[in-house]
């Protein structure tokens, strides 16, 4: 029997109502729905809609049923169509009548959304703890790089030399955006939804500001009807896990080409790779090549989700159905794409060697403009100059270390003979001077900035349990 049966007066057809079945995958909201049904069923009490007799019954079969389901996930399973069904199944064959009354004055929209909220933002704190592990597996392999040179890149072509951590923490930048974009989406999912109803509120005189306090609400949804259909906060909840997983695809991607025999930059534990079943010789970055592969999955969650949003009357309307699949498997991607980042980046080495080797020659052609500007040349025009010794030098199979005093002096007679020393990788670093730079001291402290971050998203954590 459904919660609807008593309009219809034959069964439903199966090739129908199958098709809106949603217990295979809303049973994720198991603890949500009995979490948010305790509430309300006291919420009730304090209307003097449930006696304290049903209202005592009521929440403990209720918690008799959490426990149940807690100890033994695969009980939470039967012909229900869906989670709200299976929870009232089983309450009302433990209390009968008095589990009936439990669902007065509520609808399954507004439970639905209630649960939905809950969950996310039950779920967002354990993808953030993931993301501050891996910011904190960026900051030490940072703190273990020291003064360790390479290449940056700009087009994919080398740009100009930068400090391995400083690489390392434009990641670890990144990610922190994505942590504050999650915690804003569980911020969204942070309003009460109970009592609105089906689509017009409720007619008991129900304290939704106690209920909003129980369940740990900072407020309550501003109208009835826009809460029925109000699935903002899974369209958030998707962009900031798309975007995270975006992240993700990069770091990813710079990890697969920094890691490659052409580059050498870094190395791939063995236990973070893979082989080939026919070439003895292959070291294989699956993991990251399936991160950088399951970001497409999310992205089309996000945007499947929103395609369905756009041509939605205003109220409830089944098609919101789709936002928990979505959901579910954005959520479930993230966290396992975090795990499968964070084990391969915590057991990278740096070959400081062979990374410091291509951060030399022509990519400190702007240095050696720079030092022309330093000596009075306007930069147009040191441009011009330090152009014209490139297209020698690569005619020539050469780079600036190999020039003679003859040959600066011959470039410009501005250079002196300091012009050597300025045309090297350190030089180039520790010439930076704006905070956020490469300039060893600006990364020392945008080091020490991180893994205070890091402390503090772990304190966060510590007090949450």
């Amino acid at each position: 029997m459904t919660l609807w049966s008593g309009r219809f007066d034959t069964a439903p057809d199966p090739a129908a109502f199958d098709f809106g079945v949603s217990f295979p995958f809303d049973r994720a909201l198991f603890e949500d729905d009995v979490t948010g049904s305790v509430a309300w069923a006291e919420a009730l009490q304090a209307a003097g809609v449930l006696s304290a007799d049903d209202t005592a019954a009521i929440t403990a079969a209720l918690n008799d049923i959490l426990d149940e389901g807690r100890r033994n996930p695969a009980w939470v399973t039967g012909p229900d169509e869906d989670v709200h069904s299976f929870v009232e199944r089983q309450l009302t064959e433990r209390v009968g009548d008095a589990g009936r009354r439990l669902h007065t004055g509520r609808s399954r929209n507004e439970q639905v959304s209630l649960d939905l909220r809950l969950y996310v933002r039950r779920r967002v704190p354990l993808l953030a703890d993931a993301l501050a592990e891996l910011v904190s597996a960026l900051a030490d392999l940072a703190g273990r790089a020291g003064t360790a040179l390479m290449p940056s890149y700009t087009h994919f072509r080398r740009a100009q030399p930068v400090l391995v951590a400083h690489f390392l923490l434009s990641h670890a930048s990144a990610l922190r955006r994505d942590a504050a974009r999650l915690a804003a989406a569980a911020d969204e999912a942070d309003a009460l939804t109970l009592g609105s109803g089906a689509i017009a509120g409720t007619s008991y005189p129900v304290d939704t500001n106690l209920l909003a306090q129980r369940l740990g609400f900072s407020r309550i949804v501003l109208n009835s009807m826009d809460a029925s259909s109000d699935r903002d906060f899974v369209a958030s909840f998707l962009y900031a896990a798309s975007l995270t997983m975006v992240h993700l695809s990069r770091l990813a991607e710079d990890l697969i080409i920094f890691t490659g025999e052409e580059h050498g930059f870094f190395e791939l534990a063995d236990a973070s790779a893979t082989g080939s079943s026919m070439m003895p010789q292959k070291k294989n970055p699956d993991p990251l090549e399936l991160v950088r592969g399951k970001t497409g999955r999310v992205v089309g969650g996000l945007t499947g989700w929103l395609v369905t949003m756009k041509g939605l009357p205003t109220g409830y309307n089944k098609d919101l159905q789709e936002d928990k699949e979505a959901l579910f498997d954005a959520e479930a991607t993230l966290a396992v794409s975090l795990r499968a980042a964070h084990a391969v980046v915590s057991k990278l080495t740096i070959n400081a060697e062979r990374s410091g080797r291509a951060a030399s020659g022509l990519l400190l052609a702007t240095d050696v403009a720079d030092y022309l500007v330093s000596r009075g040349m306007p930069f147009r025009r040191a441009h011009e100059v330090v152009g014209a010794m490139v297209r020698r030098l690569l005619a020539e199979g050469r780079d600036f270390s190999e020039l003679s005093m003859d040959e600066w002096r011959d470039a410009s007679e501005m250079f002196g003979a300091d012009a050597p020393a300025a045309a090297t990788a350190l030089a180039s670093v520790q010439a930076r001077r704006t905070p956020q730079s490469t300039n060893p001291d600006a990364v020392s402290r945008a080091l020490d900035d991180c893994r205070r971050w890091v402390g503090a998203q772990r304190a966060a954590q510590v007090q949450r349990s």
